[in-house]
C-alpha cells in the first residue's frame, strides 16, 4: 500500500485543533487565526515526484502599485531564510510562505517532519507578517521593514 502524506498531514491538522477540509485524496486545506491574522495553508500531495508541497498565505494582498516594494522585501527576507521562501502569488497579489517536502515511506519520520514544517512555516509568516503589513500600508521601506523582524519577543506585557 502506497502512502499518502495528505493522510499524514490531516492527523498533525486534527491533532492542533484547526479547521481544514479535503477537496481531493491529495490535497488538504486548513485555516487558522493567528496573533497578526488568519492563515490558510495548502498542503498538496505529487505522488510522481514524492513530495509534499505547504503554501501558507495570509489574508492581506498587495496592489500593483506596491509590488516593486514588496519584491525588495521579499529579497531580503529570503536571503535569510533556511526553509522554505516567500513569494507573492502572480494572480492576486498575496504573500505566501512555500516549501516541498520529498517523502519517504516512513510514516514516523513523515509525521514529525510534518509537524515540524508546520510550526516552522507559522513561525516565519508571523516573525515577517509585520514587515509584510509596513510595506503594503505605512510609509516605510522594506529596508526598515525588515529590521523589525530581528527583535526576538521574550514574554508579553
Amino acid at each position: 500500500m502506497i502512502l499518502n502524506p495528505i493522510d499524514i498531514v490531516e492527523d498533525v491538522i486534527y491533532q492542533k485543533k484547526w479547521n481544514f477540509s479535503r477537496s481531493a485524496d491529495h490535497e488538504l486545506v486548513a485555516e487558522i487565526s493567528s496573533q497578526w491574522c488568519a492563515y490558510r495553508l495548502y498542503f498538496t500531495w505529487s505522488e510522481n515526484i514524492n513530495a509534499l508541497s505547504l503554501t501558507i498565505t495570509f489574508d492581506i494582498r498587495f496592489p500593483e502599485t506596491k509590488l516593486k516594494k514588496a519584491y525588495e522585501l521579499l529579497g531580503l527576507i529570503n536571503e535569510n531564510m533556511w526553509i522554505g521562501h516567500f513569494d507573492i502569488t502572480s494572480k492576486n497579489g498575496i504573500p505566501a510562505f512555500r516549501h516541498t517536502l520529498l517523502s519517504n515511506n516512513e510514516t514516523e519520520i513523515l509525521h514529525k517532519k510534518c509537524e515540524d514544517l508546520v510550526d516552522i512555516g507559522i513561525c516565519e509568516c508571523e516573525k515577517f507578517y509585520p514587515s509584510f503589513q509596513q510595506v503594503l500600508f505605512e510609509d516605510v521601506t522594506p529596508s526598515e521593514a525588515i529590521e523589525f523582524s530581528k527583535f526576538e519577543i521574550i514574554g508579553r506585557a
